[in-house]
């Protein structure tokens, strides 16, 4: 299946640095084993796919924002399971899976990362490498 990427991520998947994404799967397609055709411009005359490759596995993911006394605070939960949390006004964060999660996506930061996921999220992981959290 065509999978497509921002073109700030290529580089970093073909260094192994990038090793799964985050995508909302409405429909549930995206199974371990399927064939995946990572590229950018996806339905446009600049489609490019630039690597191939398998589905290795797949967990759940929650992103949750929260709020309280004018606070904001996230939680992250994989497979149901809390793994920690950040608080975006002073950049801290809560469980030492978070930044792996941030850095493993293809960010460089849990700032960054939060900056991307700026509201609620659920979707799956798309792993293409053996690694889990």
């Amino acid at each position: 299946m065509i999978i497509g990427f921002n073109k700030q991520f290529p580089d970093k998947i073909n260094e192994g640095t990038k090793k799964h994404t985050l995508r909302e799967d409405e429909y549930d397609r995206w199974h371990t084993g399927m064939k995946m055709h990572m590229s950018t411009g996806v339905r446009s005359k600049n489609y490019k796919c630039f690597k191939l490759d398998r589905c290795n596995g797949i967990q759940r993911i929650e992103i949750v924002y929260f709020e309280k006394r004018n606070r904001k605070f996230v939680f992250v939960f994989v497979d149901d399971l809390y793994i920690g949390g950040y608080y975006p006004d002073q950049d801290l964060i809560y469980g030492y899976k978070i930044l792996p999660l941030a850095i493993n996506d293809g960010f460089d930061s849990a700032k960054e990362f939060f900056q991307w996921f700026k509201e609620d999220f659920s979707g799956k992981i798309i792993h293409w490498t053996d690694l889990r959290y």
